[in-house]
């Protein structure tokens, strides 16, 4: 009995502090300023996404000439492709001028749709050619450059009216494992500059 007496006090305050684990939030309004309606679905707890950042002065321009180019890959015929997984590769430069002294090296991140069958690659347009992705190389002609992935640094070259670099890159047809289907061959990529 004496044992009895002794162990219940200390159950009931295992459940006690056990308990408090288990207690409601603080009360207080909602943080979610937005309320979907009961079409989007049920709510629940949630958590939080910190952006960070910076806005500085630190950039080049790009020259008119870079900001928007059209690069000419060629006609391919489709029995290409039975025995070559890559066309030839074509050069292309963005170029950068009037860069503050605090710039030093420059890099492109080059965007866009990625192929559904190589993420590395740059989607071609839908309604038209399909099995081929455009493929983005260094200056070496051998380093690939992935969508979504920045380049290189290139350094800048210091001059009294702002300093300048150009980048140099290749693009070329690549096979993306798919049946290859004729028909335009066309793709967009977005660029932004990269600084240091």
């Amino acid at each position: 009995m004496n044992i009895r007496k002794r162990i219940l006090p200390v159950a009931l305050a295992g459940l006690m502090i056990s308990g408090s684990a288990f207690a409601t939030p603080t009360d207080g309004p909602s943080p979610i300023n937005t309320n979907p309606g009961t079409a989007a679905g049920t709510q629940g707890a949630g958590g939080e996404v910190k952006f960070t950042g910076e806005i500085t002065d630190v950039s080049c321009n790009v020259t008119t000439a870079s900001s928007k180019q059209s690069i000419d890959l060629g006609k391919w015929a489709k029995s290409y492709f039975e025995s070559r997984t890559e066309t030839t590769e074509t050069p292309f430069t963005i170029s950068v001028t009037d860069c503050p002294t605090s710039v030093k090296k420059v890099a492109v991140l080059f965007d866009g749709d990625k192929d559904s069958g190589d993420s590395t690659l740059l989607k071609v347009a839908s309604g038209g050619a399909s099995g081929v992705g455009v493929k983005l190389y260094e200056a070496d002609r051998q380093t690939q450059v992935a969508i979504g992935a920045v380049s290189r640094n290139v350094d800048v070259v210091a001059a009294s009216t702002g300093g300048h670099a150009d980048l140099k890159f290749y693009a070329d047809y690549k096979s993306d494992g798919a049946a290859i289907n004729v028909g335009a061959a066309n793709a967009v990529s977005n660029f932004v500059m990269v600084y240091n």
